[in-house]
């Protein structure tokens, strides 16, 4: 006879559901009360991000003056550009007062008579915006441009520039283009407050000026310069492959909530700075997307894809599609608009470039003085006479031991202190040391980091080497994350702390390449704290390190490499919020320690890092890039020190080693005390080939060689050529030329006085 499991007595059940409940609101008060002991963000100084701030101007509607012959009339001018309007057409553009040129929005109708293409795509060359809605509920996407019947464009003069409203009357659907001059060229602003939504009809996306400077065919001499990797160039003289349908790609990534499918997709270095460029003949420009750069994609389209024009833009989703679930029981999933459209202000700001300018180095030399003039670069460089070689230190990790885990020394202090005496006898000078699987877990995604791990030395050994190392001159960085967790070594909660994924469920797992670079899913149990959590609870990390005397912490994932939204219905953040909150992690860190690094290098933490981690210096190989170019080096050197990959990682080592110097790179090495096997099955098995002793020698002459152009490290770079198929050039401020000759597989330094070395 079955007993119950069950009471039968009425008092039992309710002591036992008593006991139930209490037993449940003490866990909860124990992990609010976790909560409540760490500290707040106002402590760190840390305030909530910022808001929308582009006004929508109201006022008297513009008289147009007279026009032209082509149809404009003058809007706003200043010292070296003027801006016109076409009244009819809402078409803008504008002259270049020094050279003459006339930078369009649209291809002149004289040339529009020749294009072959017909339709709505024969419209778009002739819109200064193409605009896709969706009904309700519908995925449907309808796409509408300036030459829409239903629609109705009204004007209003602002300063330097006007204000261009387009209202789909029957729609109820409105929004605000505002075009203003500045004093290298133009900027276009999209104020949210300016986007009306009242009735069925939902904004999707919007693509403004798609075919600004658009070039026809062969009939000029340039390119299109997209962000890929360093930075990467699409020439009009060249022809994708049939099956290339243009470049399209998120700046800085896909978005992780968004739940795209990623599988089967060829890997891609994301895009790690909101800038694209056209090149013709003596005239350039460099866009520069700024507000909404966190909710948009560069979009590329040579000539033959969708009309004969080269062009390119940036476009702008308000909304995102996705695959919500039918039901808990079941992986069946339904297409699904979302609901809450993307809340930003959206700016770019179009660099207008002429003569030795107008090419991808004025196109960089742009984006420096952008960077500079909106306080996003630190101060520059001081000279050094020796370069710094920067020295990743693995101390070990948890790898299965006889049924369990244990963790595996493969780096002691002490032992790193022998690393850096041998590497100083060998001639190896400005060390800057990371020190990476230092936590007490072993893990490299972990919350249980402290005490420090005791099988390297523990807090007192740590201690012992900071200090050591402070007497040699010597910085130490302890390597951090603050991204993506397990659950099981995490003191966070998946389900309460969490990131949500645009469907509302807790965002798991992520996608790694296997070895034929196929994205698969990665570990399922993955999830990301959010951040203004995982901030507070860094606070703690930070005080521990600073107790030791560490120099700093270098993040290697989070800050610098890792951007997402948060769909949580209480607490929704955007991009542009988990950026806002990653660089005042980066400025609080750098203000307690003195020192920060970051991996990647995405441009919004530049501002805060003394040191950038493997600085995308490959292309995505895109088969519609033509040639892979140094831009973002261009931009930054002289201002942040970045390494490319580690030398004793490198797949082509000597290839690489050319790639690095020809980009002003500085060297770097991951290195164990140990022989390498002993990272085998830990976080970091896929370190191959570290062990110091095998790579001693030859770190001393990859040294020797990256310290000749010590001279440069503080320089910015002027100028970068291809003199011959396989040679290189890269000019710095005092006129000295480092050529890279890939022919020969050799490089030569001549100084600026014109000594060579």
């Amino acid at each position: 006879m079955l007993r119950r499991i069950w009471p039968t007595s009425v008092s039992t059940r309710l002591l036992i559901v008593l006991a139930m409940g209490l037993l449940t609101a003490g866990s909860l008060l124990f992990a609010s009360g976790r909560w409540d002991r760490l500290p707040g963000l106002q402590e760190m100084g840390i305030d909530a991000p910022p808001g929308n701030a582009f006004p929508v101007f109201q006022g008297d509607p513009w008289v147009a003056p007279p026009t032209g012959p082509d149809g404009f009339a003058e809007v706003a001018q200043n010292r070296r550009f003027a801006l016109y309007v076409d009244p009819k057409t809402s078409q803008i553009a504008v002259r270049n007062k020094e050279s003459g040129f006339l930078w369009r929005s649209n291809p002149p109708a004289s040339q529009i008579e020749k294009e072959t293409v017909k339709g709505a795509l024969l419209e778009n060359l002739q819109s200064p915006f193409i605009l896709e809605y969706v009904a309700g509920a519908s995925t449907r996407r309808i796409q509408s441009n300036s030459l829409d019947p239903k629609l109705n464009a009204t004007y209003v003069p602002i300063r330097d520039g006007i204000q261009i409203t387009y209202d789909y009357g029957e729609l109820n659907l409105s929004f605000a283009m505002q075009y203003v001059l500045t004093e290298a060229g133009f900027e276009l602003r999209i104020p949210d407050a300016g986007l009306k939504e009242a009735g069925e009809m939902k904004l999707f996306s919007l693509n403004p000026l798609p075919y600004f400077g658009a070039v026809a065919g062969k009939e000029e001499e340039g390119y299109l310069f997209v962000p890929d990797g360093p930075g990467g160039i699409i020439r009009y003289d060249s022809r994708p492959p049939a099956h290339v349908r243009g470049y399209d790609f998120a700046i800085y990534g896909d978005d992780p909530a968004h739940l795209k499918e990623g599988f089967f997709k060829p890997k891609r270095e994301p895009i790690s700075y909101p800038v694209f460029g056209l090149a013709r003949g003596d005239e350039a420009y460099a866009a520069i997307v700024s507000e909404g750069k966190y909710n948009a994609s560069i979009r590329a389209l040579p000539s033959g894809i969708v009309s004969s024009y080269h062009s390119l833009s940036v476009n702008f989703p308000y909304r995102q599609e996705y695959g919500r679930r039918v039901s808990g029981l079941t992986d069946e999933k339904v297409k699904t608009i979302e609901a809450e459209r993307a809340s930003t202000d959206r700016r770019v700001e179009y660099r207008l470039l002429h003569g030795d300018e107008a090419d991808y180095v004025g196109m960089a030399h742009a984006y420096r003085q952008y960077l500079e003039d909106n306080d996003m670069l630190p101060e520059r460089l001081a000279p050094t006479e020796r370069i710094p070689l920067h020295l990743s230190l693995i101390g070990g990790g948890m790898k299965p031991k006889f049924g369990g885990y244990r963790y595996e020394p493969a780096t002691t202090f002490r032992q790193a202190e022998r690393i850096v005496e041998q590497l100083l006898q060998e001639g190896v000078a400005n060390l800057r040391i990371t020190f990476q699987g230092w936590q007490r877990s072993g893990r490299a995604s972990t919350d249980q980091r402290l005490p420090i791990a005791k099988d390297i030395g523990g807090t007192d050994g740590a201690r012992a080497f900071v200090s050591t190392m402070k007497e040699k001159g010597i910085p130490v960085l302890f390597e951090d994350t603050v991204g993506w967790k397990r659950p099981e070594h995490s003191d966070f909660s998946m389900r309460t702390d969490g990131v949500r994924a645009i469907d509302s469920t807790v965002l798991q797992g992520r996608f790694r390449f296997n070895d034929e670079f196929t994205l698969i899913p990665g570990v399922l149990g993955d999830f990301i704290v959010h951040p203004a959590k995982a901030i507070r609870g860094q606070k703690e990390v930070i005080d521990a390190l600073g107790r030791i005397g560490a120099s700093g912490i270098h993040y290697v994932d989070g800050p610098g490499n890792l951007l997402y939204s948060d769909y949580n219905a209480d607490a929704r953040l955007s991009r542009a919020d988990t950026a806002y909150y990653y660089s005042s992690l980066l400025r609080y860190t750098k203000n307690e320690f003195g020192s920060v690094g970051v991996k990647r290098g995405y441009d919004y933490a530049l501002k805060y890092a003394e040191l950038v981690e493997e600085f995308p210096l490959e292309s995505s190989y895109d088969l519609i890039v033509d040639e892979t170019v140094p831009f973002y080096p261009i931009a930054v050197h002289g201002a942040v020190p970045y390494t490319s990959t580690p030398g004793n990682l490198r797949n082509q080592y000597d290839l690489d080693l050319l790639k690095a110097i020809e980009y002003g790179a500085i060297p770097s090495f991951k290195l164990t005390y140990a022989p390498s096997r002993a990272l085998t099955d830990t976080d970091y098995g896929d370190v191959y080939s570290s062990e110091f002793a095998v790579w001693k020698d030859r770190i001393a002459a990859e040294y020797a060689k990256f310290d000749s152009l010590a001279a440069v490290y503080h320089q910015r770079i002027e100028d970068h050529e291809r003199a011959e198929d396989g040679v290189f050039v890269t000019t710095y401020e005092d006129g000295t030329k480092v050529t890279v000759d890939y022919n020969a597989m050799q490089f030569y330094v001549k100084e600026g006085g014109g000594e060579d070395r």
